[in-house]
């Protein structure tokens, strides 16, 4: 067991923002045939267009650009160029309302668009792989991944029978985002007592809520019951709620996100993020002195990743991504700057939990 540096868990407000500006979605809809809402979130809004991709398209992109009247705009290039493609059309066509039809990748595109045409959004997810749904934070691949701050949708609609019908692994990546927020608040409180960063005291409880009812569900969620899945969505919109509210990604994405960000820089092949966040969280629950075994278990139950070799990679580079994990956002205090992580305790901690 990895001996964390006593430190003394006090109240600071040393860094209590002077305001907050809270921007949340302002309507949800999650449940069985919810597509056709589409309308209703939309009805204030006279010119729309939908961004999908080719398969999303065929999935739900087409019905949704069907209901509403209006065109669709497939997206076929990289993420940052087809968001500038995107908010000119919208600047050209005077486009009020962007509608995000697809998974994380589409939704990240039409969110960075809105950004910046300075206009509105919708969130139409497709599969449950992520918190990005419902949250303010652009997650962009470059040489890595980038995050970006735009803005949060003003609606959400994730339709189960959709959803349902995605393949298993988006269901089990979105299992492990939503784990991942266990390490995130400790690390954000970490921060707080070390380094008088601001810490949410209802951000944080809200994180820690969603980590308990989807780890305490995990049996549920991997039998793709509707209430299950209903479970993990409501899990993963809640994410981005924290995070509307604590005005920053920090309760839900901490220690294990940068661990999976590495990975991302220098993996062959990464793996999906919430996978790669869910094994991160076991080592860095670890790292906290926590119930790593209790989070494992959960993992397993719903069918996640929970070693490099189920990750699909080596040992070597896992060993090296915990080394990097804490150049990534350092301003970002975490468990890994605290012990300043070195290579003889990454594979220690990455041994006695079983990853490598």
């Amino acid at each position: 067991m990895i001996k964390i540096p006593k430190i003394t868990m006090k109240r600071t407000v040393s860094n209590w923002p002077e305001y907050k500006h809270i921007k949340l979605p302002y309507n949800i809809f999650v449940g069985k045939n919810v597509l056709e809402k589409v309308s209703y979130i939309t009805k204030e809004h006279e010119n729309k267009l939908v961004v999908t991709g080719a398969r999303t398209s065929k999935i739900a992109g087409s019905k949704v650009a069907r209901i509403l009247k209006c065109d669709k705009t497939i997206s076929k290039g990289t993420p940052l160029d087809e968001a500038e493609r995107i908010a000119r059309e919208v600047k050209k066509e005077e486009i009020e309302l962007l509608v995000g039809v697809g998974g994380g990748s589409i939704l990240d595109i039409t969110k960075l668009a809105a950004f910046k045409a300075n206009v509105d959004y919708i969130s139409v997810p497709t599969n449950c792989a992520n918190d990005g749904m419902a949250s303010h934070v652009v997650s962009i691949k470059n040489g890595g991944k980038t995050a970006l701050r735009a803005n949060p949708p003003i609606g959400v609609i994730a339709d189960t029978n959709i959803i349902r019908k995605s393949p298993y692994q988006f269901t089990s990546s979105g299992f492990g985002d939503a784990i991942a927020k266990f390490s995130a608040v400790k690390d954000w409180k970490l921060g707080h007592v070390v380094k008088g960063e601001y810490f949410g005291d209802y951000a944080s409880s809200l994180a820690t809520m969603i980590a308990k009812i989807t780890l305490k569900s995990s049996l549920e969620i991997s039998r793709r019951t509707e209430k299950g899945v209903n479970i993990l969505l409501e899990a993963l919109i809640s994410s981005g709620a924290a995070m509307g509210i604590a005005g920053s990604s920090r309760p839900a994405s901490g220690s294990e996100h940068k661990f999976s960000h590495a990975l991302d820089m220098i993996a062959e092949r990464p793996a999906m993020h919430g996978h790669q966040c869910g094994v991160g969280t076991i080592v860095m629950t670890y790292l906290h002195g926590e119930d790593w075994e209790g989070i494992k278990n959960a993992l397993e139950i719903a069918r996640c990743p929970v070693t490099a070799k189920q990750l699909r990679i080596d040992r070597d580079t896992v060993i090296d991504a915990m080394i990097k994990a804490k150049e990534i956002r350092p301003e970002r205090y975490t468990i890994l700057e605290h012990l300043k992580i070195d290579r003889p305790t990454a594979i220690n901690a990455l041994e006695t939990t079983g990853i490598i």
